[in-house]
Order: C-alpha cells, then structure tokens, then sequence
C-alpha cells in the first residue's frame, strides 16, 4: 500500500466509529489494490509513473473519502460535523462519567452537611435531580464548544466550495493532514485543562454552593490536613501533567508513555485513598460525624471507578491510534 493509499483510506476511516476502522481500513485497501492490479493487466513490472497514475485514477473513481464512509457507517453523524464527530463522542465518554461521579457525591455530601438528620433516602432524589443537571450542562457546553469550531471549520470550507463551484473531487482535494497526531494532541491538551482544574481543588470556597455559611466561607478540604499531603497531591497532578505534555508535543500514542500514565494514575488513586481513610480530608463542618466515614468510603470508590474507567479509555485510545 502506496502512501497516497494510506491517506485516502485514513481519510475514510476518520469519520467511521473506532471499533469498525480496522476491518473497513483492510476492505477498502484489498479493494484499491485490485482495482489497481486489474488496471496495470499483465504489466509485471510497470513503471513508478504508470503505477502513481492508475493508483490517481482509482482514487478518484472511488471519490470523495467523506461520501464513502457514510457507506460504511451503521449511525448517523449529524449533531457534530465529521471532522469533529471523533473528538465530540471521546469528550462525552471522557467528561459525562467523571462528571456525573462527582455531582452524585457532591449533593450527597451537602446535603448530609446541611441536614445532619436527613435519611439516605431522602437524599437520593437531590443527588440524582442534581447529577442530571450536571450531566445535561456539560453535554450542552460540550456540544458548543465543539459545534462552534466544527461550524468555523464548515465556513471556510463553504467559502472553498463557492469559490471552485461544483467541480467533482479529485486526490488534490485529499486532506493530508495527520488525523491520528491531531486528535491525540487535542486529547491531551483536554486531558491537561483537566488536571488544571483538578490543582485548583484546594482552593475552591464554599462559597460556589449554598454551603458556605457552614465554615464561614473556607475551602471543601480540611484546613488541618497538612501541606505534606497537598504537595504530594500537586506532584502527582503534575507527572500527570508532565505525560499529557509529552503527548501533545510528540503527536504519538506510544506504549510506554501510556504504561506509565497508567502507573502514575494509579498511584495517585493510591495516595488519596489512604489519604481519605487515615483521616477527615474534607472540611469537618461539612460533614456530620455520623456519616463523615461512609462520606470518605463512598468518596474513595468513586475515584477508583472513576481511576479504572480512565485507564480503559486510554488503551482503547492507543489501540485506535496505533499504527
């Protein structure tokens, strides 16, 4: 397979869900290379000239790469434009989760906090009517953000269309773009406005909520907790920052820099969970003393969900970039 082959079929499978691209990406190249075979005849030896010719012309009977993936697709990709359709369904899986995990915990906790009587449940339509906004705001804010730029993305190739009129597609019209360095890159700067966020947690007040009255307007974590156990905190967020950047600057979905984000993820799952069961690291007028330790279990759970999730999603992400 010539490297024009590899583009065109690159620019097919871009647009197809992950778990179809390997098979679809091996039909359509046996297709390319026997059409090209047939073309060439009984020539056992064609020139490079006359082989880049017939690889152009089959190509280009084939068409516009967007047109036959919708071929292949079983879904329709309408709510996001093609280019972007990738990147929207990874942000979902990678926010929705993590998202909904952290406003469940949230509204329990606030509310045990604010009504040290409150039953369990009592406090389960709260936390379920909350976590549904939450994950309903960050599908809207998601679907924005990324809309917006796809909608850019269509406007200048709109304006291109205008401008040529309706000449048919042609391999000049091949985006040669690396697909594969591009979507890790955008990966990993999401990953890192992530773990900005994650660093900005110590500092957050109460004040966002209406629980701020209960420590006078202080921080959700323990003023007491002590600064060894921030620093540590902060050092993990930053090696996982350090892997994210690595990422971003190589374009490449490598296995080792996965395997050890994995272990640096998982030793910082590691370091909070004895951090949550060796001591009270939320802010003791948030939570009463009858549930402060099934608060700190429930915590510690949801971040090895959310901890065994992650890594899920990133083999999955390496297995789709590998080449």
């Amino acid at each position: 397979m010539s490297a024009l082959t590899d583009i065109y079929v690159d620019n097919v499978t871009r647009h197809l869900p992950e778990d179809t691209r390997p098979d679809i990406a091996a039909e359509i190249t046996a297709t390319i290379d026997d059409m090209v075979d047939d073309r060439l005849g009984e020539d056992a030896n064609p020139s490079p000239d006359r082989s880049a010719a017939v690889e152009r012309e089959v190509l280009e009977e084939l068409g516009d790469p967007v047109v036959l993936s919708r071929e292949y697709s079983n879904t329709p990709q309408h709510l996001i434009g093609p280019n972007s359709y990738p990147l929207f369904i990874w942000a979902l899986r990678w926010a929705l989760p993590i998202v909904g995990f952290i406003a469940l915990i949230a509204s329990f906790i606030t509310t045990f906090a604010t009504a040290p009587q409150t039953q369990l449940g009592a406090a389960i339509g709260p936390a379920v009517g909350n976590t549904v906004n939450a994950l309903l705001t960050t599908f809207a804010v998601i679907t924005i953000i990324i809309g917006l730029g796809d909608r850019q993305k269509d406007g200048g190739t709109t304006a291109t269309l205008r401008g040529r009129k309706t000449r048919t597609w042609s391999i000049d019209d091949l985006d040669r773009r690396d697909y594969r360095s591009k979507q890790i890159r955008a990966e990993a700067a999401l990953g890192l406005v992530f773990i900005a966020a994650l660093a900005t947690v110590p500092f957050i007040p109460t004040t966002l909520l209406y629980v701020g009255h209960l420590n006078r307007g202080g921080t959700f974590i323990n003023p007491d907790l002590g600064l060894g156990w921030l620093i540590g905190y902060w050092a993990f967020l930053a090696l996982m920052a350090a892997v994210e950047i690595i990422k971003f600057t190589t374009a490449s979905a490598k296995p080792t820099v996965a395997i050890i984000g994995g272990i640096i993820d998982v030793a910082m799952a590691i370091f909070l969970t004895i951090a949550l069961l060796t001591q009270p690291v939320l802010h003791p007028e948030l939570t009463s003393t009858a549930n402060a330790d099934i608060q700190q279990i429930i915590t510690a759970i949801a971040i090895w969900i959310i901890t065994v999730w992650d890594q899920a999603s990133t083999w999955r992400i390496y297995r789709r970039n590998r080449r």
